[in-house]
């Protein structure tokens, strides 16, 4: 890929944007509140899978 690709690439990314930014803001702010509920959701599951298998030894 040349630089003229890339820059091309990127302008029209950057035309089209008010049409998928929205989008990409929506997605983001659903990530944000998503994230810290399964990073709990994983350490718990981290934790019992650590107690079971102590039991088990």
């Amino acid at each position: 890929m040349t630089v003229d690709n890339v820059t091309n690439t990127i302008a029209a990314g950057a035309v089209t944007s008010p049409w998928w930014m929205p989008s990409l803001a929506d997605i983001s702010s659903n990530a944000a509140l998503l994230l810290p509920i399964l990073g709990c959701a994983w350490l718990l599951v981290q934790i019992i899978t650590k107690i079971t298998s102590r039991d088990r030894d």
